[in-house]
């Protein structure tokens, strides 16, 4: 399901950056209309389905249970990064995720427990986005694509190239694979809760502070914490 939304909305993203300019649009933003739509749309499924979900989740689980499951879908994620490592050269970084990878699958057993942090093995956090970015390519056009978020046209490219190689997508049972899907989506969603609080209190227009909050994140992981060049 992920991957039918994310080319969607690569194939909507370009065609309409192509076709539609939208008067006082924000810079890197021409599709702001449809962007504060679509978010509007994210907000409400989120305040009626899935953050009650996500809080019942947070209540009734206990915290290494929680843990546990949040380090396995991070492993995952590691396993995934060292793609992206190796294809932006990196090979001290691509050696540190594969390590991370293999200690945490083996003697953390699947990755429930995260041995590798306390060892000071530091996680690379690549992905395709950045790997795109990191060979010159541009962010294009700001988009919040229907139930995942913010995202940019680079960024959805690499959403649906990850897509390709993602174990849990690759799980041959349907039921399996959804209750992983749908285990990993709320997962995240308990992750953000410290931020939106921050966000509730900062904000006065939720829509500009995300997208302000994800461009400057996203540039700062292409650009690996470095300042861009003027």
């Amino acid at each position: 399901m992920n991957r039918i939304f994310t080319l969607t909305a690569v194939a909507a993203a370009i065609t309409l950056s192509g076709c539609a300019s939208f008067k006082n649009a924000a810079p890197g933003d021409p599709l702001e209309p449809i962007n504060r739509g679509i978010f509007s749309f994210n907000s409400t499924f989120d305040h009626y389905l899935l953050k009650p979900i996500a809080k019942g989740y947070d209540a009734v689980t206990p915290a290494p249970v929680k843990q546990g499951v949040s380090n396995v879908f991070q492993n995952v994620s590691d396993a995934q990064s060292v793609v992206s490592d190796l294809l932006q050269l990196k090979g001290a970084k691509a050696g540190d995720d594969l390590g991370r990878v293999l200690l945490n699958t083996t003697i953390g057993l699947g990755g429930i427990f995260d041995l590798a942090t306390p060892m000071g093995i530091e996680r690379g956090n690549e992905d395709v986005g950045q790997t795109l970015g990191y060979w010159g390519i541009g962010a294009g056009p700001y988009l919040v694509l229907p139930f995942l978020g913010p995202s940019s046209v680079r960024d959805t490219v690499g959403r649906v190239a990850e897509g390709q190689y993602d174990p849990v997508s690759a799980v041959s049972s349907v039921p399996a694979r959804n209750s992983l899907t749908g285990l990993r989506i709320v997962d995240a969603r308990v992750g953000v809760f410290p931020l939106e609080a921050l966000a509730n209190q900062a904000a006065l227009d939720k829509y500009t502070f995300t997208r302000s909050a994800y461009l400057q994140r996203r540039e700062s992981l292409v650009l690996d914490g470095k300042r861009p060049k003027e």
